[in-house]
C-alpha cells in the first residue's frame, strides 16, 4: 500500500492500517526519540502521543513527500519541543532556586531531608557530580563544560538527564528539594 492509500485509510478510520503503521514505525521513532531526550519513557511518550494525533487528525496531515519522512519529521519537532520545554523549566527553577537561596534561610528544611540528599549525591560517579556542579552551580553552558571535561556536549546532556533520573530516584523527589540541591552540591 503506497503513502497515499495509507493516508486515506486512516482518514476512514481503517483501524486495521494504522495499526499497520503503528507496528512498522513504532520501535524505530522510538529508538531515533531517545537518542534526542535521551529518556526512553519521555521517546515513548512523545512517539505515541504522535500516533494518537496522527489518528485524531488524520484528515489535516499533508504528507508531503513520504509518510515515514513525515513521522520522522514530526517526531524531531516533538523532541525539540520537549526539550525546549526542559530547557525553559530548568532555566525557572535554577532562577528560583539562587533567589531562594540568597534571599532565605534553610532552617525549616528537614536536616534528614538534606541528609538523603547530600548521601544521594555521593551515589553519583565523581564526572556526574563535576558536571552537575558545573550546570547549576557555576551556571556554565553546555558547550564550556564539554570543552572543560574534553567530553562532547551530547555526553554532558546524557550525564545531566542521567543524574536527574537517579535524584528522582534515589530522593522521590518533592519541590522542596529542587530548592535545597544547589546548597548541598555546594557543601560537598
Amino acid at each position: 500500500m503506497n503513502d497515499f492509500s495509507t493516508i486515506q485509510e486512516i482518514q476512514n478510520r481503517n483501524y486495521r492500517v494504522f495499526e499497520g503503521l503503528f507496528n512498522a514505525h513504532y520501535p524505530q521513532l522510538v529508538r531515533f526519540a531517545e537518542g534526542m531526550v535521551f529518556d526512553p519513557q519521555l521517546a515513548e511518550d512523545l512517539v505515541q502521543n504522535l500516533f494518537i494525533h496522527l489518528w485524531e487528525n488524520s484528515d489535516k496531515i499533508k504528507v508531503k513527500s513520504s509518510l515515514k519522512a513525515y513521522l520522522f519529521t514530526a517526531a524531531k519537532n516533538r523532541c525539540l519541543n520537549s526539550l525546549r520545554e526542559l530547557q525553559i523549566r530548568d532555566k525557572n527553577e535554577l532562577l528560583y532556586l539562587e533567589g531562594m537561596l540568597n534571599s532565605e534561610s534553610h532552617e525549616d528544611v528537614d536536616p534528614q531531608l538534606l541528609d538523603k540528599l547530600k548521601y544521594s549525591l555521593t551515589k553519583l560517579p565523581d564526572k556526574m557530580v563535576e558536571i552537575v556542579k558545573l550546570k547549576y552551580l557555576e551556571n556554565r553552558k553546555l558547550k564550556d563544560i564539554a570543552a572543560q571535561l574534553n567530553i562532547s556536549e551530547n555526553t554532558v546532556k546524557t550525564q545531566l538527564l542521567r543524574s536527574k533520573r537517579k535524584l528522582r530516584k534515589l530522593l522521590q523527589v518533592t519541590p522542596i528539594l529542587v530548592i535545597i540541591i544547589k546548597e548541598v552540591i555546594n557543601s560537598i
